[in-house]
């Protein structure tokens, strides 16, 4: 099976079990937000935002793909996104949402607001705070393969902001974030490494 049925499967099951739900008065949530981000310049299918969320978004927001269709369909229930179902490029029609007024005025006021500071859970930094447990070739060779995998995401950042234009500012300031995020970690990396290598075992 393709990967555009497949696609189209697994949205028309989601989104049925999404729309079985007996429609209530929505709470907010920060998902809502995210996805009107994700339309309001640009109408997408489900599958669509949660694969723009894993380009644009995956160093500031996680998101199941599974959550993403009943938090459509609340926003669909508030009128702040409306659904057309359109012809696939290769296979069956898929749901293709687009931003009304109103969601626009909802996002617009959500944006004008800024956000709390954010709560950071890395369990990598609370495991550099005991690495005086460990020996100096298993310290270094753990930091090592963690400066690798932020090494590669930057990378990641950087080939995707020379793809970006001042035309496009809002996912270039988001990548830029991104950069600098990465960039901060490998020198963080690099410094404990060269700690680790002139402590005294």
């Amino acid at each position: 099976m393709s990967a555009t049925k497949i696609e189209a499967k697994m949205e028309t099951k989601m989104e049925a079990q999404s729309a079985s739900k007996n429609a209530k008065p929505v709470k907010e949530k920060a998902l809502h937000y995210v996805l009107l981000a994700g339309i309001y310049n640009e109408p997408r299918s489900g599958y669509e935002l949660t694969k723009w969320l894993q380009m644009v978004g995956q160093h500031c927001w996680a998101v199941e793909h599974s959550s993403v269709y009943p938090a459509l369909r609340e926003l669909q229930n508030e009128a702040w996104v409306e659904a057309e179902r359109l012809p696939g490029t290769r296979g069956p029609k898929r749901s293709i949402y687009s931003i009304t007024d109103q969601g626009r005025e909802r996002l617009t006021a959500w944006v004008a607001n800024a956000s709390p500071r954010p709560a950071i859970k890395d369990e990598q930094i609370l495991r550099v705070l005991c690495f005086d447990l460990l020996p100096r070739d298993v310290a270094l060779r753990q930091i090592a393969e963690v400066r690798a995998g932020h090494q590669a995401q930057l990378e990641f950042f950087l080939a995707r902001q020379a793809g970006l234009t001042q035309a496009q500012l809002g996912a270039l300031m988001v990548t830029r974030r991104g950069v600098l995020a990465e960039q901060a970690y490998v020198d963080w990396c690099d410094e404990v490494a060269q700690m680790i290598a002139l402590r005294p075992d």
